[in-house]
């Protein structure tokens, strides 16, 4: 089914953070890390953050969470349509 590798996910990250004008450090601080730690490793592809850590993200750096992660959400709508054909299930997917 999917094949987004778990050894390391694409990201947006850094991108968008650079663009913002901002440190990891500023970043980790607006979404109540106390380090840079984690962000750092999100942003390396490393490990996915939370649910509500992605939300946070997409939040302090002000960009939505599905241009941040783009190729992990173009791997699931391919996914999802992959299911669909499967499934022989009809609803239009834009």
């Amino acid at each position: 089914m999917s094949r987004i590798s778990q050894n390391q996910i694409a990201n947006q990250l850094r991108s968008y953070r650079e663009k913002r004008g901002l440190r990891q450090r500023d970043v980790a601080r607006l979404i109540g890390q106390s380090s840079s730690a984690h962000l750092s490793h999100w942003e390396k592809g490393r490990e996915l953050p939370s649910f509500t850590n992605a939300l946070r993200l997409s939040a302090a750096i002000k960009c939505p969470v599905e241009i941040l992660f783009f190729d992990l959400f173009d791997q699931l709508r391919k996914d999802i349509y992959e299911n669909q054909k499967k499934h022989n299930i009809e609803y239009t997917f834009d």
